[in-house]
């Protein structure tokens, strides 16, 4: 290793934890290699825990749609 060059591992609270959305809307941490709720990933953002939600068949990202979906079954499950 030259000198001066020092590699230090991320911290894990950097990383985000990856979620796959299978097509039978199940979510699945792949850090933890375990299905999760909606009420899981929203204790999360209460957590302030960061997260990415991906489709688990394209590899596209909808964490966006998923954070839209969590907020909207908190307002409905609030009343």
């Amino acid at each position: 290793m030259p000198l001066g060059f020092r590699c230090e591992p991320m911290a894990n609270s950097d990383r985000p934890t990856i979620i796959e959305k299978y097509a039978n809307r199940r979510l699945y941490n792949t850090g933890t290699f375990t299905f999760v709720t909606l009420d899981e990933l929203a204790a999360m953002v209460k957590r302030g825990k960061n997260f990415l939600v991906y489709d688990a068949k394209t590899g596209v990202d909808i964490t966006r749609s998923v954070l839209a979906q969590i907020v909207f079954e908190q307002a409905h499950g609030a009343r």
